[in-house]
């Protein structure tokens, strides 16, 4: 209910109008009346009434006086004017201070209620609309904070081409840094997302990014010449004005971010670095190369801080036919089953993919998708079912392109190619100890013959450089050495035989010279075959 005060210097004009009038059906409670315009402008200062009844003519103040007195003092009260005169300088006053009525006496009631209903009216209507202003202004206080990251995520994706309104927007909210450039947008992102948000689930995942966004922005508060905001799910970005001081420049934010973020929540991130642009409607030309540089942490790793300038400056080329024939040599150490020279070669590749630097990443994860591919061909060629070495065979695609960092894909290829070159090191061991009983048999039942390699290795169906090779790599001697070792321990067994001479003993085992043969047997005995065979007669 709206409040009012009567000021009349006529008693039973105050009192009439009080009991004559049912204001309660207008909406208005009488709190107070005045004999006078002072004790009118007192009464209205102490009560703040939302409207004055007065009449003009007032002893000490009239009332058009006080109401003057009132608009002074900025006191908001409604002014409904009584007069007993037709004076239009009085009527022309009151219309300049805005008088919502004006009614000549003698007063008729029906005319009263009709101009006090309408100023009824009107303030309901001013508060109505001043109650919803009030409350579009503090639903734009509520929504600010998503309005200026639209702001800036539509600056940011180049969808603002007017640098005035730009300006205009910046300082409508308040960003913390001037309007002028030149400008640098950066992106962080948590390294190995997926495994960060597995400790989140449902609605609770946004936790991550709120923490994230809260660590930043604590950081820029600090920095005077950025802001951050959350664009899209694992990125945040970050605009840079120009920085007055270098420890606050890109590098050097993205850095003290990446550390906190790491200290504070225990998981790694990386940042990505525009070049700056001139103007901030070019921004976007910036963030695309932020997020360009960003992919370069394949080969940087975790907690990384990249700026493109960087990688647009690299100018090394990589030697493509040295990389095919890396690649091939790596498939026949497969089939040789060297795992040690093999991953040696795995090495090999990925240091001469990753020494550049601005290689896609793509390409160095379809380098690998080609060597599994290739590995796969030269496994069915030897009539081999990979899928029986390598029952996850179907994965290492999906795992090949998941990886984000250079260091774990070699580790992908490196156990990949470990179970094949394995496969085929125990396949060859199993052949080998088998060539190396035969060979082991036939000289122990010919050795009194002459013996060579190349009849050896016709016996085997192998070539003689080759069962030299495993012989000597699965039992540490050589086959010479093997043959001799034989025919020695074949000799001091004859030796003991008092009826046979040095001679016979030498023929007996192969050898026909008898001075050769007591060489050879002083080197692997340490002394000479009749010294050998008296320390048995003697027995």
């Amino acid at each position: 209910m709206l409040t009012m005060i009567i000021a009349d210097d006529e008693y039973n004009v105050r009192e009439g109008l009080k009991e004559v009038v049912r204001w309660e059906e207008l909406g208005i409670q009488v709190i107070g009346d005045a004999a006078d315009g002072q004790e009118a402008l007192e009464r209205c200062r102490e009560l703040r009434p939302d409207i004055l009844l007065t009449d003009i003519r007032m002893p000490l103040m009239d009332g058009l006086e006080a109401a003057i007195k009132l608009r002074e003092l900025g006191n908001p009260v409604r002014l409904v004017i009584i007069s007993g005169a037709e004076d239009f300088n009085y009527a022309k006053t009151a219309l300049s201070l805005n008088a919502d009525g004006y009614i000549l006496k003698p007063i008729k009631i029906p005319e009263l209620q009709q101009t006090l209903r309408k100023v009824v009216s009107s303030i309901l209507m001013e508060r109505g609309r001043e109650a919803q202003t009030e409350q579009l202004q503090r639903q734009l206080h509520q929504n600010l904070p998503v309005l200026r990251e639209k702001f800036l995520t539509q600056l940011t994706l180049g969808m603002m081409k007017d640098e005035d309104s730009v300006r205009q927007k910046m300082t409508e909210f308040a960003l913390p840094f001037t309007t002028e450039g030149p400008w640098t947008a950066a992106v962080l992102q948590i390294d190995d997302y997926e495994k960060a948000v597995e400790r989140y689930s449902g609605t609770n995942k946004q936790l991550l990014s709120f923490s994230v966004n809260n660590l930043l922005e604590e950081i820029v508060s600090r920095s005077g010449n950025c802001v951050t905001f959350f664009m899209n799910e694992n990125e945040h970005v970050m605009l840079f004005s120009h920085a007055a001081h270098d420890d606050r420049s890109p590098m050097n934010v993205c850095r003290e971010m990446i550390q906190c973020v790491h200290s504070f929540l225990r998981i790694p991130s990386s940042c990505g670095i525009g070049n700056p642009v001139r103007n901030a409607t070019d921004i976007y030309t910036s963030y695309q190369e932020a997020l360009t540089a960003i992919k370069y942490r394949f080969y940087t790793g975790k907690n990384s801080v990249l700026s493109i300038r960087d990688f647009q400056s690299e100018d090394r080329s990589v030697e493509f036919p040295q990389l095919f024939d890396a690649e091939q040599e790596l498939i026949r150490l497969m089939k040789l089953g060297d795992s040690e020279h093999a991953a040696d070669k795995i090495r090999f590749i990925f240091h001469t993919l990753c020494d550049n630097r601005r290689l896609p990443v793509g390409y160095v994860q379809s380098v690998c998708a080609e060597l599994v591919n290739m590995a796969g061909k030269a496994v069915l060629e030897l009539d081999e079912n990979i899928r029986h070495i390598v029952p996850d065979y179907s994965s290492v695609f999906h795992d090949i392109y998941s990886k984000r960092e250079a260091a774990e894909l070699q580790e992908v290829m490196l156990a990949f190619f470990g179970k094949l070159t394995g496969h085929f090191a125990l396949k060859h061991s199993q052949k080998n100890a088998r060539t190396i009983h035969k060979i082991k048999s036939i000289i122990e039942q010919t050795y009194m013959n002459h013996i060579s390699l190349t009849t050896l290795a016709e016996e085997v169906y192998l070539s003689p450089n080759y069962i030299s090779l495993i012989f000597k790599q699965e039992t540490g001697e050589s086959i010479t050495e093997y043959i001799t070792k034989v025919r020695m321990e074949a000799a001091m067994e004859l030796l003991k035989s008092p009826d046979l001479k040095i001679l016979e003993v030498s023929e007996m085992v192969g050898f026909e010279n008898a001075t050769y043969f007591s060489t050879v047997f002083k080197k692997y005995a340490g002394m000479h075959p009749q010294k050998h065979r008296s320390l048995y007669l003697n027995d």
